[in-house]
């Protein structure tokens, strides 16, 4: 019986330990920004372990000269974070669930959770000390 208890134990730990690896290498493979949109949200901030969201809007300046920053944040974290933008005037739902009323705004979520945000425009490394104490 025991015996029987350690096979299934150990045959769960396994599994867990593939998806880790599965969900590393998954992450490795995502290089540029995700676009993102009401219908795509929930399940893209769910199914990575750390993912930025950008809430932007084409005509904000501030949006546009923070996009490459965040694209640069998204090439150094490469493996580790996943970074998604998401247009606040054609996405107005998960905006309004967010309470987004300024952009740019950086959302980051943890395991589908919202753990940090950033308003306005700031430096990479502003950025980059937000991920780095989110990291595991």
């Amino acid at each position: 019986m025991e015996d029987e208890e350690l096979k299934m134990l150990n045959e769960k730990k396994m599994k867990k330990l593939q998806e880790l690896i599965n969900e590393k290498e998954q992450l490795k493979n995502i290089k540029e920004p995700v676009v993102l949109d009401d219908s795509t949200f929930s399940q893209t901030i769910n199914k990575f372990p750390l993912t930025l969201v950008d809430f932007w809007a084409p005509w904000c300046g501030p949006c546009r000269m923070m996009s490459p920053i965040i694209d640069e944040i998204g090439k150094d974290y490469l493996g580790k974070l996943v970074v998604g933008k998401i247009n606040v005037d054609e996405n107005p739902l998960v905006a309004g669930q967010f309470g987004i009323s300024s952009i740019p705004t950086l959302l980051l979520f943890k395991r589908g959770q919202a753990v940090n945000k950033i308003i306005g425009s700031v430096s990479k490394n502003k950025i980059a000390e937000m991920i780095t104490m989110h990291l595991d």
